[in-house]
């Protein structure tokens, strides 16, 4: 009997049990519909908000209004250029500030560029709503509402003005071009009073810098949220989408890379690079081949001469171009001296190529590089026309080689070229300085440069760029 009286206790237990957790989950699920329904509410609030302020989002900008996490409090908005990253952040803003008792900032690099949401929102909230401002102040660059609200425009230049507290939402223009130490030290401290403040990093990136990794977080942590969104996104500005005539003469004047990162908003580290050189699509196994013809190109010099050994073999009727081996990076060696070193290497080579200024006579022996290595059984080639002799012209002739318009690509890079490498991930274009012309010609480093002379040199020598058509464009 007492075994009977137990089990029928344990029983109860289990049931009294049983009904408790049907009472939380229903309750959960009640919460969770009430939660639901709020969200929606919200989002219907928003609509309606951005309908009555005469704002339309386009594709893009709908990523930013209506997020997918609903626990997500940094947002990064990764955009192309034309795409209205600043109408989208203020509209954004405009929506906080409709509520009351909230505290938001409009950060810019400078004041002039946090001017452009603030007067947005100045235009959407201040004109003609007298009624509804305590203060605003456009010298001063403050909006209060008379139901509590505040927007502020600052400056990351000046960080002294960022120190606060309690913000609810903080919007971060251009955050690519901000320093990391501003959002460390300033900005993100102003977010920690509330918890359900919000921060919108907008921005065109700017290689794999600081706001890459944050992006990288969006994709992982359930407080972080990130899109990208390419300039066609905005079919307002880009009706025809990737195919607009914009879209497309800027894709055919300007670099791969550049295009990639300043219209399709692609994090990428080949801004101002002169080569879309990519180890993981350009680099493998491509040793010597003695039924591939097989060619050396030299770029002359004692300090630091560059060697490359070349091999061409056809795929599908394209030519296409690995190279095998290098002599790179070696400091002070005689013309001689390296003519031995190649030499010494046993391929069987079809024709050598190299810098026409080895034809000049050196002080000191009175030969040239070219009359060294012919005494040394090594006949050097090299082309001296007008287009060939324009670097301008050669990189753009290589390149071409490297990745063409149709995303195909025609080097290789055997495992063992390092330095080469190295060297074509090196290789740059001067950065761009406000109010002074753009060179067209690379930065010669006293490193990179050298294999990529050589490289040069392979290319127009063996397919000479007058029997290949060819427009060089300026930077």
């Amino acid at each position: 009997s007492d075994i009977c009286h137990t089990s029928t206790y344990c029983v109860k237990i289990v049931v009294y049990i049983q009904n408790l957790v049907y009472i939380l989950v229903g309750n959960l699920y009640y919460l969770l519909g009430i939660m639901q329904s709020l969200n929606k509410d919200l989002q219907n609030f928003k609509k309606k908000w951005f309908d009555y302020m005469g704002y339309t989002p386009h594709n893009g900008q709908v990523k930013l209004h209506y997020p997918k996490k609903e626990d997500a409090r940094f947002f990064v908005m990764v955009c192309g250029r034309r795409f209205g990253k600043s109408t989208s952040a203020a509209m954004e803003a405009t929506y906080y500030a409709s509520q009351p008792n909230k505290v938001i900032w409009l950060v810019g690099l400078s004041y002039d560029k946090a001017d452009i949401m603030f007067r947005e929102v100045w235009k959407r909230m201040v004109v003609g709503k007298a009624n509804d401002i305590e203060k605003a102040s456009e010298k001063e660059r403050i909006i209060r509402f008379k139901w509590g609200t505040t927007i502020e425009a600052k400056s990351a230049d000046n960080p002294d003005s960022l120190v606060g507290a309690g913000l609810d939402l903080l919007v971060i223009d251009e955050a690519a071009k901000v320093k990391k130490k501003v959002w460390d030290m300033y900005l993100s401290p102003t977010l920690a009073d509330k918890k359900d403040s919000k921060c919108i990093f907008i921005s065109t990136p700017e290689g794999f810098n600081w706001l890459y990794d944050l992006f990288l977080l969006g994709q992982t942590d359930n407080l972080w949220e990130s899109h990208q969104a390419p300039s066609w996104e905005n079919q307002f500005a880009f009706p025809e989408g990737k195919d607009d005539p914009f879209l497309i003469e800027r894709k055919r004047n300007m670099s791969k890379e550049m295009f990639d990162q300043e219209f399709r908003a692609a994090f990428t580290s080949f801004e101002g690079r002169v080569y879309p050189f990519d180890r993981s699509k350009d680099m493998g196994n491509y040793p010597y081949n003695p039924n591939y013809p097989t060619f050396c190109s030299i770029d002359f010099g004692y300090r630091m001469p560059a060697v490359g050994w070349f091999q061409m073999f056809r795929v599908n009727g394209q030519w296409h171009v690995s190279m095998i081996d290098e002599i790179l990076h070696k400091k002070n060696i005689k013309t001689d001296e390296l003519a031995d070193m190649i030499l010494s290497k046993k391929y069987n080579v079809n024709a050598y190529f190299g810098d026409p200024a080895g034809l000049q006579a050196q002080g000191q022996s009175g030969l040239g590089d070219i009359e060294i290595f012919r005494r040394k059984g090594i006949e050097v080639r090299t082309v001296r026309d007008r287009a060939s002799k324009n670097i301008a012209s050669g990189i753009s002739h290589v390149r071409g080689f490297m990745e063409n318009a149709n995303n195909e690509r025609f080097f290789h890079l055997d495992y063992k070229c390092t330095e080469m490498a190295q060297d074509l991930e090196t290789y740059r274009y001067p950065e761009a300085v406000e109010n002074k012309e753009l060179k067209a010609l690379p930065i010669k480093d006293g490193l990179s440069d050298h294999g990529c002379d050589m490289l040069r040199y392979f290319y127009i020598n063996r397919f000479p760029i007058k029997t290949r058509e060819l427009n060089v464009r300026s930077r």
